[in-house]
């Protein structure tokens, strides 16, 4: 009995790898399938999100030095609109 509940759950785990592969496409796929204005707009974004990225990223290590919670140390500059 054990060995059949092995044998089925590497089966459903490698056809969920096996679909993911398969169907779901890579960032180059997606990308080659764009439209040059779309494509365009995308890589503008794409260093806008890289930039909040490394921000949001400066913050937490900021606050990882303290022993207060993140929302106490916060510099106060939220993007949220509940500020």
């Amino acid at each position: 009995m054990r060995k059949v509940g092995i044998i089925s759950f590497a089966g459903i785990v490698g056809t969920g790898l096996l679909l993911r592969y398969t169907i779901v496409p890579d960032e180059e796929k997606m990308l080659r399938s764009l439209s040059p204005e779309t494509r365009a707009i995308y890589e503008r974004n794409k260093v806008q999100r890289r930039e909040q990225h490394d921000k949001i990223m400066e913050q937490m290590i900021e606050s990882a030095k303290s022993d207060q919670p993140i929302w106490k140390v916060g510099s106060g500059n939220s993007t949220d609109s509940k500020s």
